[in-house]
C-alpha cells in the first residue's frame, strides 16, 4: 500500500512518472513544462490486484481510490493482457491524437499520422506505438515505455519478413516510433535520444529503399513516401549528407500520377542542400590545390543555382504565411488549417539561412569577380523571420504537430547561428529567448540538445554550456571533416 511515511511527497502525477517534483503550489513547473494536469499532493492508497502466481511479463491492473482524480479522466490503466482490451486502447490513441492534430484538422487532414490510425487496427507494431503516446500524453510514463517496446518488438518480428517489411504498416510504425522519441525520448546518456531517433529516421529510408520508386505513386503508399521524405531530408541536412533519394528515379517516378505540390518541390531543395554541404566537405577535404580549385568554383555554380531555384519556387507557390502580429500578440483564432504553408514558410527560410551561411563560408575575396557572392547574400532576415515563426507552432490550436514541424527548422537555424555567434548576436537572441518564453517548447529541447550534442565529433561530446553549443557548432559548419577523429 502507498501512501507511508518515507515515500515521495511530489504531486501524484510526478510520483507516477516516477519525475522529480520541485513541489511547487498549486501546480509544479515539471507537469507545467511537461503540459501535464499536475494531480495535487493529497496521498493516494493504490491497491494492486495481483496474485503470486503473475507471470512476470504481465503488469497487474491498478485501482486507485479516494477523493483524487486521475489526469484526464483516466481512473484505471491496464496492460498486457489488458491492452488486448481495444476500448482502452482507443481511449489513449484518441488523447494522443486530441493533442498531437491541429484542432480544426482532426479526422481531415491527410495527414501521415491519420494514415497510420487508420491502420493500427491491423498492425501491432502501430498500435503500440500509438499507445505509447498516449500513455505519455497522460503522464503514464512506466506504461508508455513498456509499450513502446512492445512497438519495437513488433516491428522487428514485421522486418523478418519481407512483405510485411515493405508495407505501408511498417513504414508508418517506424514514423510513429521515431515521434515517439522527438517528445519523450530524453536520456541521462544526452547523445542516446539523438542516436535512437536517427536509428529510426535510418530505418525508415532503409524500408522506402526496399520498395522500387514506381510503388510510391498513389495512395496512402504516395502520402506516407511524400511526408516521410521531411525526417530523411532535414537529418541529412544536419548531418551534411547526401540522400540516396536524390536521384532522378526518386525525385519524378513517385509523382508521375501525382503532380508534385509546393512542399514536395521545397523537400527537392533540401535534398540539393544536403548536396551542397557533402560537396563543400569534400572540397575542404581535397588535397590537390588545382582540384580544389575546380570543386569551390563548382559549388558556388551550385549555390546559386539553388537561390535561384528558391526564387522561382516563390513566384510560383503564391503567398507565404505573415507571421507578424499585431502589438507582439498572437491571435489564438487562426485558422491552423494554414500549418502545412506555414511550415513550408519555415522551410523556406531555413533553406536560406543554410544555404547563405555556406557560400559566407566558402566565399573568398580573391576570388575573381564572376565568383563574387551578392551583397543580399545574408541569412539575418531570415533567422529573425524564423524566429517570428515559432510563437505560431506552439500555439495551443497546432497541437504537438505543429512543435514537430518546428523543431528540426529551429535547431538547425540555431546551429548556423551559433557557428559565427558574433555575427548573430541579435538573431541568436531571439531564437534563445522562444524557449524561455514558450514553456512547452521544452518538450523538444532535450531531443535539440542531443542531436546537437553529436555533431562535433567525440572529443567534444562532453562540453557543456554555451561555449559546447559554440564550438560544436562552429565544428559543424567551418571545420575540415578530414580531421575529426
Amino acid at each position: 500500500m502507498v501512501g507511508v511515511p518515507g515515500r515521495s511527497k511530489g504531486c501524484s502525477t510526478c510520483r507516477r512518472r516516477k519525475k522529480g517534483c520541485d513541489k511547487k503550489q498549486p501546480i509544479c513547473t515539471q507537469c507545467s513544462v511537461a503540459g501535464l494536469d499536475c494531480g495535487g499532493y493529497e496521498r493516494e492508497r493504490v491497491f494492486l490486484n495481483h496474485t503470486q502466481g503473475t507471470k512476470a511479463k504481465h503488469v497487474p491492473v491498478i485501482y486507485r481510490k479516494g477523493p483524487q482524480q486521475a489526469p484526464h479522466g483516466v481512473s484505471d490503466i491496464a496492460l498486457p493482457d489488458g491492452l488486448a482490451q481495444t476500448a482502452y486502447v482507443e481511449k489513449y490513441i484518441s488523447i494522443f491524437l486530441g493533442k498531437y492534430l491541429p484542432a480544426n484538422l482532426r479526422g481531415s487532414s491527410g495527414d501521415w499520422i491519420e494514415i497510420a490510425h487508420a491502420l493500427h487496427t491491423s498492425d501491432k507494431a502501430i498500435q503500440f506505438s500509438l499507445l505509447s503516446l498516449g500513455l505519455f500524453a497522460v503522464g503514464e510514463s512506466q506504461y508508455a515505455i513498456q509499450s513502446y517496446c512492445w512497438a519495437l518488438r513488433n516491428l522487428h518480428t514485421a522486418l523478418r519478413v519481407p512483405l510485411q517489411a515493405q508495407s505501408d504498416s511498417t513504414l508508418a510504425a517506424c514514423k510513429v516510433l521515431s515521434l515517439v522519441e522527438v517528445f519523450h525520448g530524453a536520456d541521462e546518456n544526452a547523445l542516446l535520444q539523438g542516436t535512437k531517433w536517427r536509428s529510426h529516421v535510418n530505418g525508415l529510408l532503409a524500408i522506402i529503399q526496399s520498395r522500387t520508386p514506381h510503388l510510391y505513386q498513389s495512395g496512402a503508399s504516395h502520402q506516407l513516401f511524400a511526408d516521410g521524405r521531411y525526417p530523411l531530408l532535414i537529418s541529412a541536412v544536419g548531418n551534411r549528407q547526401r540522400t540516396p533519394l536524390n536521384t532522378p528515379e526518386w525525385r519524378t517516378i513517385p509523382w508521375e500520377k501525382e503532380p508534385k505540390s509546393s512542399i514536395d518541390k521545397i523537400y527537392d531543395m533540401m535534398a540539393d542542400l544536403g548536396e551542397i554541404l557533402a560537396s563543400t566537405d569534400e572540397m575542404r577535404c581535397c588535397e590537390d590545390p588545382a582540384r580544389q580549385a575546380n570543386m569551390h568554383e563548382e559549388l558556388l555554380r551550385a549555390c546559386k543555382c539553388l537561390d535561384q531555384t528558391l526564387k522561382s519556387w516563390l513566384e510560383g507557390a503564391g503567398p507565404l504565411t505573415d507571421f507578424h502580429y499585431d502589438d507582439g500578440v498572437i491571435d489564438d483564432s487562426t485558422d491552423h488549417s494554414d500549418l502545412p504553408l506555414a511550415h513550408m514558410t519555415l522551410l523556406y527560410w531555413t533553406i536560406h539561412i543554410v544555404l547563405y551561411s555556406t557560400l559566407i563560408s566558402i566565399h573568398d575575396p580573391h576570388d575573381p569577380p564572376r565568383l563574387q557572392i551578392p551583397a543580399e547574400i545574408d541569412p539575418r532576415p531570415y533567422i529573425r523571420r524564423v524566429a517570428d515563426a515559432l510563437p505560431f507552432f506552439w500555439r495551443p490550436g497546432a497541437g504537438l504537430c505543429g512543435a514537430n514541424l518546428a523543431a528540426l527548422p529551429w535547431g538547425l537555424c540555431l546551429h548556423v547561428a551559433y557557428a559565427t555567434p558574433q555575427r548573430y548576436p541579435e538573431e541568436i537572441s531571439l531564437l534563445e529567448q522562444f524557449a524561455v518564453q514558450q514553456n512547452l517548447a521544452a518538450a523538444v529541447l532535450p531531443f535539440l540538445q542531443s542531436l546537437q550534442i553529436d555533431t562535433g565529433g567525440p572529443e567534444m561530446v562532453s562540453l557543456g554550456g554555451r561555449e559546447g553549443l559554440i564550438l560544436r557548432s562552429q565544428r559543424w559548419m567551418m571545420a575540415n571533416p578530414c580531421s575529426i577523429a
